[in-house]
């Protein structure tokens, strides 16, 4: 199976701009892939949604503020941007182990690719047999709530929004949204994290 060689090379520091360099108004960020250089598209958090769809697989940059890191892990986190309520979901990708919580606070720019979880029946049942063998293995019987440590399984996992709702409650939920919708399914999007920067607060004078 041919698998394609995707190597990103970051100029002049990641993500730090090129400071006097005439002509340079933007972070030099060079993806090479088959000799041929991909430019990443800048998008921002509150178009993020909006336009994930028709950007799916597609390398993009994106900056917000820490909202909050998955501490069971460390394998997620979300961001958010002032001005608007819009919050993106952040995943670990092959060459970053885990998100530090400490981060939660903090501005960050990302390198990452567009990632869409298609929510359908199919996918709901799945989740909720996964449940049912994830709480019989770990108490005998059990809720299947997969709360707290994140018990419930892959499906939970990709699925979740960071909003801490038991599983069975959020399984229920997106039952309620396809129904409404008149849809038979809906779309999450995230994004895989290549490669990130915390932006370092400006230093006041003393």
């Amino acid at each position: 199976m041919f698998k394609k060689l995707i190597i990103v090379i970051f100029i002049s520091a990641l993500f730090i701009s090129c400071g006097n360099n005439e002509g340079q108004k933007k972070d030099l960020v060079v993806v090479e892939t088959e000799n041929t250089v991909v430019d990443p598209i800048v998008i921002t958090v509150a178009e993020f949604n909006d336009k994930a769809g028709e950007i799916v697989g597609e390398l993009v940059v994106i900056e917000g503020i820490v909202d909050h890191v998955c501490a069971h892990g460390g394998k997620r986190m979300f961001i958010i941007d002032e001005g608007t309520d819009r919050r993106i979901k952040i995943v670990t990708g092959e060459s970053i182990p885990s998100f530090n919580t400490e981060m939660e606070g903090s501005e960050i720019k990302i390198l990452g690719t567009v990632d869409e979880l298609v929510i359908n029946e199919k996918y709901l049942t799945n989740w909720e047999n996964e449940l049912t063998v994830e709480a019989g293995k770990s108490k005998g019987i059990g809720d299947g709530t997969g709360n707290g440590e994140h018990k419930g399984g892959s499906h939970g996992d990709k699925a979740d929004q960071g909003e801490h709702v038991k599983e069975l409650g959020k399984i229920k939920q997106y039952r309620e949204k396809i129904k409404n919708s008149g849809d038979d399914q809906f779309s999450l999007y995230s994004i895989v994290c290549e490669k990130f920067k915390v932006k370092e607060a400006p230093q006041t004078e003393e």
